[in-house]
């Protein structure tokens, strides 16, 4: 009797170790899997925020050039840190600290560089708005340049214009010349000898003074020079002129008494023009008439 007691005991207490062991070996398996999925789940946080970092990486390639090369290789290292990462087969504690320590250094090396970018963006700001101020500042000075150009040219050309030489009172009378070697005036064409021209120069304080040429053009009713000396340039154009006067000008009112000698018997009844040209310019004309001789004698 005591014998199937204690067998039954026995038993019990067998039975009561098998459930106990089999709802510890429930329980541990349970941790384990709540443990792992703790583990992957870091895991997946940490791949997480590499790509983000990579993607970072990507917005400041695009915004820098200056940085690119230091940019550039701490991108590829946090790409290589992510792929192994992700070969990795077995997530264990070890292994999802192990790989927290890099991403703290990547995060620590990442506000580095991108402190170094931001410094560089501020600076870059100044400069660009240093350079905006400078080109305002150059176009402003520019347009005031051209303004005072301008007016330097206007002001150049009314002071060309005002420095031009003018003439008054130009007269030309016909002489023919006596035996004492005297010119008295005639209007006889056959006698004349000679064309007095007499004018004056006007006063002009800021005209060049010193020597110049009073170039006197006298032509026939036919438009033909008399007495031709040569050319000189009158706005580009070559002009005949029957002779030339040394005139020294000192800025003041100036008399000018000029003989153009003409060869005794080669003019011809008519009108004649004469003119004056100073610096290029004509400075006065006049006209005056040859007639026939009387009865051939005066």
């Amino acid at each position: 009797m005591e014998n199937k007691n204690s067998g039954k005991s026995i038993v019990i207490v067998l039975a009561v170790l098998l459930v106990a062991a089999i709802g510890y070996a429930l329980y541990a398996n349970a941790q384990h899997s709540e443990i792992q999925t703790g583990l992957e789940t870091e895991k997946t946080a940490i791949q997480t925020e590499l790509t983000s970092m990579i993607v970072q990486y990507d917005a400041k390639l695009v915004e820098n050039t200056s940085l690119n090369d230091e940019l550039t290789a701490a991108r590829a290292d946090i790409i290589s840190y992510r792929d192994s990462l992700n070969s990795e087969k077995k997530t264990s504690y070890k292994l999802i600290r192990r790989y927290k320590n890099k991403v703290y250094k990547l995060q620590q090396q990442n506000k580095e560089l991108f402190a170094q970018l931001e410094a560089l963006s501020l600076e870059n700001t100044k400069l660009n708005g240093e350079l905006v101020v400078a080109n305002e500042t150059i176009v402003t000075q520019t347009a005031a340049n051209e303004e005072l150009t301008s007016e330097n040219k206007e002001l150049t050309s009314k002071v060309a214009i005002a420095a031009v030489l003018t003439g008054d009172d130009l007269t030309a009378v016909s002489m023919k010349k006596l035996s004492s070697g005297t010119l008295k005036e005639t209007n006889r064409y056959k006698k004349t000898t000679a064309f007095q021209i007499s004018m004056i120069i006007d006063a002009n304080e800021i005209a060049v003074s010193g020597e110049k040429q009073v170039y006197f053009v006298i032509e026939d009713a036919s438009g033909a020079v008399v007495a031709s000396k040569g050319t000189f340039n009158a706005g580009g154009t070559d002009v005949s002129y029957s002779d030339v006067a040394t005139v020294n000008y000192q800025n003041k009112e100036t008399d000018v008494v000029f003989d153009v000698a003409v060869e005794k018997g080669t003019l011809s009844k008519g009108t004649y023009t004469v003119a004056a040209y100073l610096d290029a310019n004509v400075v006065g004309t006049t006209t005056l008439t040859l007639k026939e001789s009387f009865l051939g004698i005066f």
